[in-house]
């Protein structure tokens, strides 16, 4: 562990008087393992274990786990349509709550800059895009914020709840995942590649939390990866696991999936992220910072942890 975590720092290339800190936290048979390095920011206090990390696309995985929860319950299908929850335009009928999470839908990555830029609500967000026109042929792989945004508001018109409500009463509440939250976390700061601090406009727009904008502290990743790791029957029953974790091509439902590997990463551009899962061993690495020095560390980092002789690990999808 010490190992991975000195190959994140390193490779990160900052100092610690810079306010560079990162995390490695392993998960092996119901054995767990964190480390942490790093002040919060420059002229900070040293990073904890309880200190929560933005996690950015890995919340993706939580979302599709979500709406696993509510499918085992009947609370609707995968095969879903979109129009009979939200109202959208005759070239979205027909695209099912499924293709949404495995990025099949041929909706567009994100909406346009002018959209963003006004930080919309949710409904606002999600009414545009689903007023838009697909980017992509229906069935064929484009990564899409959007497609997950769709994917929340789809379980919160299910429920009559909102995301941030499902998503922590849903999964974080039974698995006993302390310290989540949204946006960026109140301790450290993002680099990129000059300091964030913490507030509304260190993070991307809330309204499409159900596709990035989560925090979570290292144990209670391990709890959430442990969880998919095992295929906890208490949790969810084996037939929504395997559809979780399915891969159509090389993705599944918040998850890429190759040579037996589940894993995912995740940045706000000021931080990065990656989850893996490989048999009975899960690995969360994470630093406050993005770029090419800090994609390198956490794919060295991820490597180190796995495995003793780490193999080649898949690419992560861009988050």
């Amino acid at each position: 562990m010490r190992r991975a975590l000195a190959v994140l720092l390193s490779l990160a290339g900052g100092a610690q008087a810079q306010g560079t800190a990162g995390v490695a936290a392993i998960w092996v048979s119901g054995e767990t393992a964190i480390t942490v390095a790093g002040d919060t920011h420059a002229g900070g206090r040293p990073v904890t274990e309880a200190d929560a990390w933005h996690i950015g696309s890995m919340t993706k995985a939580m979302t599709a786990t979500l709406a696993g929860r509510l499918v085992a319950r009947g609370v609707l299908d995968w095969d879903t349509p979109v129009e009979s929850l939200l109202d959208a335009a005759p070239p979205w009928h027909g695209v099912t709550l499924a293709q949404l999470l495995t990025h099949r839908s041929g909706m567009a990555a994100n909406p346009s800059r002018l959209v963003l830029l006004r930080r919309p609500d949710r409904a606002t967000y999600v009414g545009q895009m689903l007023r838009s026109r697909p980017a992509a042929a229906r069935g064929t792989f484009l990564y899409s914020n959007a497609g997950y945004t769709v994917a929340g508001a789809m379980l919160q018109a299910a429920t009559g709840r909102t995301w941030e409500d499902l998503i922590a009463a849903d999964v974080w509440g039974p698995l006993g995942m302390q310290g989540m939250g949204f946006g960026a976390p109140n301790g450290i700061w993002g680099h990129a590649p000059s300091p964030w601090p913490p507030g509304p406009k260190a993070d991307n727009i809330p309204a499409m939390a159900p596709a990035g904008t989560v925090h979570a502290p290292p144990a209670a990743m391990l709890r959430f990866l442990a969880a998919h790791a095992t295929r906890d029957p208490a949790f969810l029953p084996p037939e929504v696991w395997e559809r979780l974790q399915a891969p159509m091509g090389d993705y599944a439902m918040g998850w890429s999936v190759q040579d037996g590997t589940l894993q995912h990463a995740g940045t706000n551009t000021a931080w990065l992220a990656q989850m893996a899962i490989r048999g009975d061993r899960a690995v969360f690495v994470a630093v406050n910072g993005y770029g090419t020095a800090a994609e390198a560390a956490v794919r060295s980092a991820t490597q180190a942890a796995m495995t003793v002789a780490p193999p080649a690990m898949p690419k992560a999808p861009r988050p």
